[in-house]
C-alpha cells in the first residue's frame, strides 16, 4: 500500500474512532444517533428547520419528523411556523427540552472540551480549519468521481 493510502486509512480510522466515542455516549444516555444530533443542534437556543437539520446533520427528513412528533408529544420541543413557508416549521426546545438537554449534553460537552483542549494545545487553532478543509475537499472529490 502506498504512503498516501496509508495516510488516508489512518485518517479514516481516526474519524471512526470519533464516531465510536459518540456512539458509546449515545448508548449510555439511551439516545439514538439521530436524537443526539437533533438535541445537540437545538441546544444553541436558535430555531432550526427540519430541512436545515437534515442537511447539516445528515439525518433523513422522515427520521427527523418521527423524533419531532415524539418529542413534541413529550413537550421537549415545539414547532413554530416559518413566515412565508407553508409546510416548513422551526423547531425549538421548550423549557422541559432545555432541562432534558442539560441532563444529557454536559457529559458530551465535557468530553469534547477535554479532547479539544488537548488537541489545540498540541496542534493549535489550525487543526479545526484543516479538518474542515479536508471534509470540503473530500466531498468535492466524491462529487467529482460520481459525475464520471
Amino acid at each position: 500500500m502506498d504512503e498516501k493510502r496509508l495516510k488516508a486509512k489512518r485518517l479514516i480510522k481516526a474519524l471512526y474512532n470519533i464516531d465510536e466515542a459518540y456512539y458509546v455516549s449515545e448508548k449510555k444516555k439511551r439516545l439514538s444517533d439521530a436524537e443526539l444530533c437533533i438535541l445537540y443542534a437545538l441546544d444553541d437556543d436558535l430555531p432550526h428547520s427540519q430541512n436545515e437539520i437534515s442537511k447539516e446533520w445528515l439525518i433523513s427528513k422522515s427520521t427527523i419528523n418521527t423524533i419531532t412528533k415524539k418529542w413534541e408529544a413529550q413537550e421537549i420541543l415545539k414547532l413554530i411556523p416559518i413566515e412565508n413557508k407553508r409546510r416548513e416549521m422551526h423547531i425549538v426546545l421548550t423549557e422541559k427540552g432545555k432541562e432534558y438537554a442539560q441532563r444529557l449534553l454536559p457529559f458530551i460537552y465535557k468530553a469534547e472540551d477535554y479532547a479539544l483542549n488537548k488537541t489545540l494545545e498540541k496542534y493549535g487553532e489550525s487543526f479545526i480549519e484543516v479538518l474542515e478543509y479536508y471534509g470540503k475537499n473530500l466531498k468535492e472529490g466524491f462529487e467529482e468521481e460520481l459525475r464520471k
